[in-house]
């Protein structure tokens, strides 16, 4: 009897992307996360000594039907199903499905992003809610079978998790089992070096999810992490997913520099708040194979980043603009593509606020540029957004913007891009 993880399927055109903004999930069209979260639990069942498989519906392009048949192949003892709040109904209706083909079998719903939903969950058929971060606690709930309901993995591992559920010291964690996932399907892997972050933005999402303090990995792990993903899976690109990488400045440094020495060349990307970055961090970064950050800009207009809680005051949002251009000048100078991403249907943005922005980008002038919708996850700060339909009146000016950098980059990227970067990094420190 096997113990079956299951990253199950959607019956629309949209694919579940429960990895996406730190586990609170969403549906998507396009860009997926292979499951991260999954591949460390079944790692983790591993190094116990559990009989465990995993099935991989999304990126194996499974429909339910098929799913079922691959399930009940394993005749699973109990089976964890991968959940998140952005993707609720199609989990519920995939819990409902998984319900009746194994009527007696023990179904836990998981994911750190579905502990706002779990009556939810159990009514759509789950036996067990895990609620918190489930990579550790779910091989513990497995062992200690404990009655239906919703399970706190606090409960289950005060050590290892503070009240909330997250995980106090994630380097405990072991390797993902990326060979149980079809992950050259996503088309690159995904790391964490660290989880948290020590700002408290009022929209972001990220600090429900993981905490709001960052906890590191030693760069020394995370530099054999990456190692071990060139040498034993090839990836085209390696995706570091954590919120802040570069907040811990010496830390990020350690990593670029350690991996610069090992010859590491695989292309990877990172994410910070565009202050984290300065030139000479930069240029290690480049040396060590870092092709693109990501930078949340969120507004070019300083009233409203005060207003969000982007920034302490009007001051600070000049410094932080001004700033953030210096940064994207450096990146860019270094061969480092830059993807900056700003908010639509904040509460109570209006199209001054918008017009702003796009003219900050413009000046800006971002590799690439994603206008992405707000969206008030459980218990962030500032609220609810707008509607549908307001968010597709705001967008506009910014769509006319994305639309004119991607042309940009198309007529001045490839060859005269790659021989500027390898001729700037062979410039002595």
């Amino acid at each position: 009897m096997t113990i079956l993880l299951l990253n199950a399927p959607a019956a629309s055109t949209q694919l579940p992307n429960r990895e996406a903004t730190a586990s609170f999930g969403a549906m998507s069209e396009g860009f997926i996360y292979p499951p991260h979260t999954l591949a460390v639990i079944l790692a983790v069942l591993r190094e116990q000594g559990l009989e465990a498989a995993l099935v991989d519906a999304v990126g194996e392009e499974l429909g339910m039907e098929e799913t079922i048949a691959r399930a009940r192949s394993f005749h699973p003892a109990w089976i964890g199903v991968y959940t998140s709040h952005g993707t609720l109904e199609t989990d519920r209706e995939a819990i409902a499905a998984l319900r009746a083909a194994f009527p007696k079998t023990p179904i836990v719903a998981l994911g750190t992003g579905a502990r706002y939903d779990g009556e939810a969950l159990l009514a759509a058929g789950a036996s067990h809610m895990l609620s918190g971060d489930p990579e550790l606690a779910f091989a513990r709930l497995i062992t200690q079978q404990p009655e239906p309901g919703i399970i706190k993995a606090h409960d289950l591992l005060p050590e290892e998790h503070n009240f909330a559920g997250l995980l106090r010291h994630p380097q405990k964690l072991p390797r993902p089992a990326w060979d149980a996932i079809p992950w050259q399907r996503y088309g690159f892997l995904t790391l964490f070096g660290s989880r948290g972050c020590d700002d408290n933005c009022a929209y972001c999402a990220y600090v429900r999810a993981q905490g709001r303090s960052q906890r590191v990995r030693p760069a020394a792990d995370v530099i054999a992490e990456m190692l071990w993903l060139e040498r034993t899976f090839q990836p085209k690109r390696i995706m570091v997913r954590d919120p802040v990488f570069a907040a811990q400045r010496y830390w990020a440094m350690e990593i670029a520099t350690g991996l610069s020495g090992r010859g590491f060349h695989t292309p990877w990307e990172c994410e910070s708040r565009p202050e984290h970055f300065d030139p000479s961090l930069l240029k290690k970064l480049a040396r060590a194979g870092c092709t693109t950050i990501k930078i949340g800009v969120e507004s070019g207009d300083p009233d409203e980043l005060v207003r969000i809680g982007r920034v302490e005051n009007l001051a600070h949002a000049r410094t932080y603009l001004a700033y953030t251009r210096e940064v994207v000048a450096a990146a860019k100078m270094y061969g480092i593509n830059v993807r900056a991403y700003v908010m639509v249907g904040l509460p109570n943005q209006t199209m001054a606020n918008i017009q702003k922005t796009a003219a900050y980008i413009r000046e800006l002038r971002p590799t690439f540029f994603h206008p992405r919708p707000y969206v008030a996850y459980p218990r962030v700060l500032l609220g609810q957004g707008q509607t549908d339909e307001a968010v597709q009146r705001l967008q506009r000016p910014l769509l006319d913007v994305q639309r004119d950098l991607a042309r940009e980059y198309a007529r001045q990227h490839a060859p005269w891009r790659r021989a500027r970067r390898k001729l700037l990094l062979a410039i002595p420190d």
